[in-house]
């Protein structure tokens, strides 16, 4: 049996943890290369949460991800900045094996509580 489906239900949906898996604008991904970026954000994050109570009320609560854009390495690094703790957070660095260089900052995942992450990314638009 999983341990995930021992947790007890939560009073409501709308209280279960969010993962936000953010990307860069400024780099003009294709969306493969998006897509690719974002799966290792949300696969970075989740081992960042291994065992914790918030990676179990998010896997029981459906595993809300949402997918949100920022101007640039700045924005996004100020965003890594202001992470709340309680929350987890990963930075996805490329390989620069197909459209951009090695080392460049693509995506940053975040898992954490579904009204932090609301306060915390209300300023920013889903693509």
């Amino acid at each position: 049996m999983k341990r995930w489906r021992r947790v007890k239900r939560m009073a409501s949906m709308h209280d279960a943890p969010t993962m936000a898996l953010v990307v860069r604008q400024d780099l003009a991904l294709t969306t493969g290369k998006i897509a690719a970026q974002c799966a290792h954000a949300a696969v970075d994050v989740v081992r960042a949460a291994r065992r914790s109570r918030l990676l179990e009320r998010w896997r029981a609560g459906g595993a809300r991800k949402i997918v949100l854009g920022v101007d640039d390495l700045a924005a996004m690094t100020a965003l890594h900045a202001s992470v709340p703790k309680g929350c987890y957070a990963a930075l996805v660095t490329d390989a620069g094996r197909t459209e951009i260089p090695a080392g460049t900052v693509t995506v940053l995942g975040i898992m954490g509580p579904r009204r932090a992450m609301d306060t915390l990314l209300r300023h920013l638009e889903a693509l």
